[in-house]
């Protein structure tokens, strides 16, 4: 009897640890469905944004070469009738017309070449690069918009980083173009920090501002070309999508997490070529 009564609380013990068992592997079948899910929607979401991306800049260039030429003859015209201007006795207010005139067509001519960086994308020179002393230099030429703003930020660099590949201009242009979108989202004083890790055999380069941050609605729409929250004739729209481009060609892309009022966050993510 009593061998009877052990033996079933034997069966018992195993049926709850094999009940213990089967909801673990149900637990990591769900861990890792939901897992790949996410990785689906990611790599759809780069792919439809990748689509944006090359239909647009087909169009920008088509635009750029039709504005850029007009704007070129105006702006040399105008610069002749300066040259003149003491000869001709035009009036002070004659002058300054003409300076405003070459002032506004030289921003025309700023943004069409945005247009054509935008549709061109080059490929660059790739080569090794030393992540953490891209932003070093990227915060050097930024220090001027930064001391205006009293902003003070903080270097939060791993060491030992592997390299990643890509062109060092190209790559400092878009840490660039991250700090100023920090500091223009930032009051004076905020904080601004800057952090480099590796991260699953990538090298992630974070902006993390302490500024009014992004709203929900605008969060899907942040690297589509043109798109902006700036006010009318503060931006054009394209350095987060010439960003996201440039990122693309050294085979990472760039997220954002940002809420209203609690600042933003984007996070650069590369393959490192080192591990």
């Amino acid at each position: 009897m009593l061998t009877v009564v052990f033996d079933i609380t034997s069966l018992r013990r195993a049926e709850k640890e094999l009940e213990r068992a089967k909801r673990a592997h149900t637990d990591r079948l769900e861990s890792m469905v939901q897992e790949r899910t996410r990785q689906l929607e990611e790599a759809h979401a780069q792919l439809i944004q990748a689509e944006k991306l090359a239909a647009v800049g087909r169009l920008a260039a088509a635009v750029a070469h039709e504005i850029n030429n007009p704007a070129g003859v105006l702006l040399m015209k105008l610069k002749f009738l300066l040259s003149v201007a003491g000869r001709e006795r035009l009036t002070a207010k004659a002058v300054d017309t003409l300076n405003v005139g070459v002032e506004q067509t030289e921003r025309i001519m700023r943004i069409v070449q945005d247009l054509l960086d935008f549709s061109r994308r080059p490929a660059g020179h790739p080569q090794p690069l030393d992540t953490n002393e891209c932003i070093r230099r990227s915060m050097r030429l930024s220090r001027r918009l930064l001391a205006d703003r009293r902003i003070e930020p903080v270097l939060d660099l791993a060491d030992g980083l592997p390299r990643v590949l890509g062109d060092q201009v190209e790559f400092e242009q878009v840490l660039i173009n991250l700090l100023n979108n920090a500091v223009e989202a930032m009051g004076d004083g905020d904080s601004l920090r800057l952090v480099s890790r590796l991260r699953a055999n990538c090298v992630i380069v974070a902006v993390a501002d302490s500024g009014k941050g992004i709203r929900a609605q605008d969060l899907d729409s942040i690297f589509d070309p043109f798109f902006t929250t700036k006010k009318l004739g503060e931006g054009t729209g394209l350095g987060l999508s010439i960003s996201y481009g440039i990122v693309q060609n050294m085979g990472g892309h760039i997220e954002v997490d940002s809420r209203p009022g609690e600042g933003a966050t984007f996070t650069v993510v590369l393959p490192a070529r080192e591990v």
